[in-house]
């Protein structure tokens, strides 16, 4: 029978759902179900055992079945209660509970007499709470009576003060053991934050302390709205736990992502061309969560200022500025139109980081009227900017940033972070939504300030070392592009120039949060999927840190960013493997200022001398002894190729020649009409004019056919030497293309614009094109032809390919200097430029 009460359950909860039940209707539906298929159960069950109506026996249904809330699979838990324990009842209350158990339903059940209903409340705070929630069931009603006047009262009110803080410790306790965030990207229904038994905790305070006798009786203490809000919340958690049930087809109060879509479907979610129906569901989710939080937060507050005896609270103001004031430890506004300046909202967030009081609930108020009203002019307001700004340098980034969030504020203000609220991606090991997440990272990173953070004293000794601001804003921002690309650093970093240039922020400081954001992963991936003591793996990190400056910026936000992925990801093995590659990484940083001294040979060490910085730093010791020999015989030679297999199955094709008008198209064309795919390229011009390029070639071992290395040898040779142009079949194919974008990616595989950014200040000899485009083939070779015909002359190059996103940076010159601005726009038109959705052009 009790398979056969599940199935009947399952039914009707989708039955009600096709009819658009509400969860409390539904809760009480299924509860009635289940009082009329055990009735006869517990009727027979006295009758047989010769229990009459008068006897001093009644069965009670306490907990959850007790204040009718059922779900399908939900314990039924009853308990026998008695006027004595004596052998008669004793025996009765085992037989009935027998027969209850003969019917296979999952019965949880309890045998009480009247005195040991107080004694066992008062002794345990589950029991008590269970007991509060006491509905008859059967039997002898009037000692149920006799229960509800002489009994609930006490279970109810004696020793009030100590059940009160038994309670908030338990509310601590389940929230630690449950999830500290609502944001679980699983979370559970009724036990997590947020969750039903947060609203049954409501309850059983209010019920204690306040005397309400049910949820109506919250009006006296809620706004209208808070209150429609809450109760909408508690049908919506009611619904969801029963469809999980029903979908899961068993015990399950854990939305785990396997039952994510078919809960929301059962719930009547539907996809859209935005969001999936699980999407929608758990944003839904987030939002009525987050309200039961709330007020669970406002009744614990009120009730435990029943219980405490304060000194006389003082009602005088402090005065912050001419329009904002501190009274009774809360900021306040004494005019209601202030926040018509919508940069006040700003401000009003910034008076609370410094002065740690936290907004009165009349100021709440006010914002929530008003902050729909933060716009583009808001954003770009300097005050707004400035306030918060500052908010990012003070003491308490963490919790301001919260509270600007929970309240709508961030989102409005940065809009990019806004897009990210309640996004569920479901990625291996992260527990949290990406706001969630974010947030996470940034009180992790806050945390080494602490004195009592002893095991982490070597991330708080470098974090003392950089711009706490910088890496606060880089951690806020650094997954904005998640639900834009797959690839999110790369959107990330594309949206976030928008931002940079809004917020007005300082040239070198703007880089560096662009350089941590768009490369915020990178010291993981090599930590997890490199040998972190292999000399390659320091060197290529090393070329993309450059500084030590920013080796210390990466290294720290990457511990605020894997620390917030789940509370127990940062294990102390994780923690060795990045900071044994940091330590390295760094010592390889400050030795590589001394390699062009560090040899006894006098031409090697010319070589070396004779090198820009970024080649030292990105090669290793046998690197730099091979590309010696190579470009010792260039110079005799005229130009040397030499073809390194490399452990990552990639190959390298190195090329050491005198400089030259052209010479990075040639190469690049050769390698393109061969059907090579570069993923990497590095151009290194040395003080005297020869060049060492280097290639990283993906699909060696797919096009490689017997003989192909000496036709590249020999087209590579007369391509420079003889200065023959690109083969025709690549000419013919390049041609057939008008735009840069004649072939781009079909659907939604390239999901973020395309731009390009012209550099005119960083470098003081150079003008600096960065590329964001989606690849194709013969695309590098067209690239550089467009800028040979402008005269640009290609000095040094970085170009990264990955999964369909050509991510290139030239250094230029054109005439020995930097390019003026008629022909910055003449380079644009002739990339096609027009086309585009964005060009950054920095003057």
């Amino acid at each position: 029978m009790g398979h056969l009460i599940s199935e009947q359950l399952c039914e009707k909860t989708e039955e009600c759902m096709r009819s658009g039940c509400g969860g409390l209707s539904l809760a009480r539906t299924l509860t009635d179900l289940v009082d009329r298929l055990l009735s006869g159960v517990l009727e027979d069950a006295l009758l047989c055992e010769g229990v009459a109506p008068s006897a001093p026996l009644a069965l009670v249904a306490v907990g959850g079945y007790g204040r009718r809330e059922m779900a399908p699979f939900s314990d039924i838990d009853i308990m026998v209660l008695a006027k004595d324990r004596n052998r008669s009842t004793t025996e009765a209350a085992q037989s009935v509970l027998y027969r209850l158990w003969d019917t296979g339903a999952a019965i949880s059940h309890s045998f009480r007499t009247l005195e040991e209903c107080v004694e066992d409340s008062l002794a345990d705070i589950q029991t008590r709470t269970a007991l509060i929630e006491s509905r008859f069931l059967s039997g002898n009603q009037e000692l149920f009576r006799e229960f509800i006047r002489d009994v609930y009262p006490k279970i109810l009110f004696k020793r009030k003060r100590d059940f009160i803080g038994d309670m908030l410790r338990e509310i601590d306790r389940r929230h630690r053991l449950y999830g500290e965030s609502v944001y679980l990207l699983e979370p559970n229904i009724k036990e997590g934050r947020g969750g039903l038994r947060d609203i049954h905790s409501i309850a059983w305070l209010a019920k204690t302390v306040l005397r309400f006798d049910d949820f109506n009786a919250l009006h006296g203490l809620l706004p209208p709205q808070d209150y429609k809000h809450f109760m909408a919340s508690f049908d919506f958690l009611l619904r969801a736990r029963a469809c999980l049930h029903a979908f899961s087809k068993r015990k399950n109060d854990l939305l785990s992502f396997e039952f994510h879509e078919g809960t929301a479907r059962l719930l009547g979610f539907k996809t859209t061309k935005r969001f999936s129906a699980a999407e929608i569901m758990m944003r839904l989710y987030y939002k009525k969560a987050a309200t039961v939080m709330e007020t669970l937060s406002k009744v614990a507050h009120h009730c435990s200022s029943q219980l405490v005896s304060f000194f006389p609270v003082s009602f005088s103001f402090k005065k912050i500025t001419s329009d904002f004031f501190i009274s009774k430890n809360e900021i306040i506004v004494r005019d209601r139109t202030l926040f018509k300046d919508t940069d006040k909202i700003i401000e009003v967030f910034y008076h609370s980081s410094v002065t740690g009081k936290k907004l009165s609930s009349q100021v709440k108020e006010h914002i929530k009227g008003r902050f729909l009203f933060i716009n583009r002019k808001t954003r770009a307001s300097q005050k707004a900017v400035h306030h918060f700004l500052n908010i990012l340098r003070g003491d308490r980034v963490y919790v301001t940033l919260r509270a600007m969030h929970e309240t709508g504020i961030l989102d409005r203000f940065i809009p990019e972070f806004g897009k990210l609220r309640h996004l569920v991606i479901s990625e291996p090991y992260h527990r949290y939504t990406v706001d969630e997440h974010s947030l996470i990272a940034i009180r992790n990173l806050e945390a080494l300030r602490q004195p009592e953070q002893t095991k982490l004293s070597y991330l708080a000794d470098i974090f003392r070392k950089v711009k706490p601001d910088i890496l606060f804003l880089a951690l806020l921002l650094h997954d904005i592009g998640k639900g834009v690309s797959r690839r999110h650093e790369e959107a990330g970093y594309r949206m976030l120039k928008t931002i940079l240039e809004r917020f007005t922020i300082d040239y070198a400081d703007r880089r560096r949060i662009e350089f941590l954001v768009k490369n915020h992963i990178i010291l993981a991936k090599l930590a997890f999927a490199r040998d972190v003591e292999a000399p390659e793996t320091i060197a290529q990190l090393s070329e993309i840190v450059e500084t030590e400056d920013n080796l210390n910026a990466l290294y720290l936000m990457t511990y605020a960013d894997m620390s917030a992925v789940n509370p127990l990801f940062w294990t102390d093995w994780k923690a060795y493997l990045f900071h044994e590659l940091y330590a390295r990484t760094l010592e390889h940083l400050k030795g590589s200022k001394g390699k062009a001294v560090g040899t006894l040979d006098v031409k090697l060490r010319e070589f070396v001398a004779n090198m820009p910085d970024r080649y030292l730093i990105s090669s290793t010791d046998d690197i730099i002894n091979a590309d010696y020999h190579l470009f010792e015989r260039g110079k005799k030679e005229g130009v040397a190729i030499a073809l390194r297999e490399r452990a990552d199955t990639t190959v390298e094709i190195c090329i050491a020649a005198g400089d030259m008008p052209g010479l990075f198209a040639k190469i690049a064309g050769v390698l393109s009409s061969n059907g090579l795919n570069v993923l990497r390229a590095r151009i290194y011009t040395g003080r005297d004019g020869r060049v060492i390029d280097k290639f990283v070639i993906s699909n060696w071992r797919e096009v490689w056919w017997k003989g192909i290395e000496e036709l590249l040898y020999e087209e590579l040779r007369n391509a420079i030497l003889l200065n023959e142009g690109a083969p025709t079949r690549l000419r013919d194919t390049v041609a057939s293309s008008s735009d840069l974008h004649h072939y781009r990616t079909p659907g939604p595989f390239f999901r973020f614009e395309s731009f390009i950014e012209i550099d005119n200040e960083t470098s003081e000899t150079h003008t600096i094109l960065e590329l964001f485009l989606p690849d194709r083939f013969g695309l590098l070779y067209e690239v550089a032809n467009r800028l040979l015909a402008q005269g640009a002359d290609i000095t040094s190059a970085v170009i990264n390919t990955e999964e369909g996103i050509a991510q290139d940076v030239f250094y230029l010159q054109y005439r020995g200097g930097k390019f003026e601005s008629e022909r910055l726009f003449a380079m644009l038109q002739s990339l096609g430029a027009s086309e585009l959705a964005k060009v950054a052009l920095t003057p």
